[in-house]
């Protein structure tokens, strides 16, 4: 008898293998493994396999890893979800930058220029460390910059130092549970972008966002919605600011966000104080506001007099789908209202009480 039954848990173990096996063959088109043992040792080939022009989803499953590659993904090959074992371990890196690129939009360590992309458990890197003194004439090094429209990145991490993720195009992006850290500028660009439950870690004295939107053409820019705006772990970092207007209609806002101390009393920026710079005057064309802030870091009383503080009604318009509906800008046309839905989410709030004084500890619960 016991030898029956040890059989037959042989068999079901055998079963249950093989099941697994086909399920897994039938989620994943392509699998990435550097080990050889999936579809392809690199990502940019599995990237190049995607057909062109599909209306159906392509899934690419990365395992663990770090895969130092120049990719982009281009215009044609929509629809494809990209999906890591787990950011801490699934890294995608290069260490181009502008000085030998020819130019910030071409050091990229990966581009996504194709609509309808999904990453999950991913880190997109660039390791150029611009403050060292042999990239003074081209630190600008970044590790993601997406052109497509309607991109979602959920439990990722986006790490570089100055320019790390570039929303270059004026396109819809949705960026939920996610870590992005840098010196200056680290995010920036004419994108329509929702940052939600995020940790946004500033590695050195400067600025987080560079926004580069047209005057009177979009109704949102860069929305920051209950993320933690923090120093990076173990810097000393005291004196940032919470965005400059790289364009004259630059349009940042940020909302039930908890602020660190390192962030200067007047929460933002111009872009010059020379009166010959040609940005000069962008200042007075900005839209920067806060709602609901808190933390040491936020002081609604001393902010920069061109900034606001919206009030109940004004912040209630700020939801995703109004954020990303079709008509949002006219500097672009877009294709359709959009209200981006993330499968099998599994994150808690990293914002669960406003009596929070620090943002280290929050950041240890954040990615579990």
């Amino acid at each position: 008898m016991k030898k029956i039954i040890k059989t037959t848990s042989l068999l079901l173990l055998v079963l249950n293998s093989t099941l697994f096996a086909q399920k897994n063959k039938q989620i994943y088109d392509i699998i990435v493994a550097k080990d050889g043992s999936g579809t392809f040792t690199k990502l940019q080939d599995a990237f190049d396999a995607v057909p062109d022009n599909s209306l159906k989803r392509t899934i690419i499953y990365v395992k663990a890893g770090v895969y130092k590659e120049k990719i982009k993904l281009n215009s044609a090959k929509q629809n494809v979800m990209l999906l890591g074992e787990s950011y801490k371990n699934t890294i995608l890196t290069y260490d181009d930058y502008a000085e030998i690129a020819g130019g910030t939009s071409k050091s990229f360590s990966t581009l996504i220029e194709a609509n309808n992309f999904y990453a999950e458990n991913i880190t997109f890197e660039n390791t150029i460390d611009s403050n060292l003194p042999q990239y003074k004439k081209g630190g600008q090094a970044v590790a993601l910059m997406v052109n497509g429209d309607r991109s979602i990145f959920h439990n990722c991490k986006i790490s570089g130092f100055q320019d790390t993720f570039y929303l270059k195009a004026n396109k819809r992006t949705y960026i939920k549970d996610c870590i992005i850290d840098g010196t200056t500028d680290f995010i920036f660009g004419s994108g329509i972008a929702l940052f939600e439950n995020c940790f946004i870690q500033s590695k050195r004295d400067s600025y987080i966002t560079a926004s580069n939107q047209d005057v009177g053409k979009n109704k949102f820019g860069f929305v920051f919605k209950d993320c933690v705006i923090m120093a990076y772990p173990n810097e000393a970092t005291k004196s940032v600011s919470l965005g400059r207007p790289w364009g004259a209609g630059a349009n940042v806002v940020f909302i039930h966000c908890f602020e660190e101390s390192h962030i200067i009393p007047e929460g933002w920026s111009v872009w010059s104080e020379d009166p010959e710079h040609k940005a000069y005057n962008n200042w007075k064309t900005t839209f920067y506001a806060e709602y609901d802030c808190y933390g040491p870091g936020y002081n609604s009383k001393a902010r920069i007099s061109w900034s606001l503080q919206l009030n109940k009604t004004e912040a209630s318009e700020y939801t995703k789908e109004k954020i990303f509906a079709a008509n949002t800008t006219t500097a672009n046309k877009l294709e359709e209202d959009w209200n981006p839905i993330i499968e099998n989410e599994q994150c808690k709030s990293i914002l669960s009480s406003k009596k929070i004084k620090t943002a280290d500890s929050v950041f240890e619960k954040g990615f579990e």
